[in-house]
């Protein structure tokens, strides 16, 4: 059986040669964006479901600047 090479060991030029990228690494888990997600809507639980997806609209534009 042939031994796996990991990202871990290749260097850096070699990666770039071979046009290949780190796998990302996963800080932001599932379980966190979902209670994440629950706290921002908790905070609008007073608006409309138009009014929530203005806000919310508008949210992603300043976010793209």
């Amino acid at each position: 059986m042939a031994a796996k090479m990991k990202y871990e060991d290749l260097p850096p030029e070699l990666l770039k040669q071979l046009h290949m990228r780190r796998p990302r690494q996963a800080g932001f888990s599932k379980e966190s964006v979902r209670s994440w997600s629950l706290k921002a809507l908790a905070m609008m639980s007073g608006l409309s479901q138009d009014q929530r997806r203005r806000v919310l609209e508008h949210a992603m534009r300043v976010n793209r600047l």
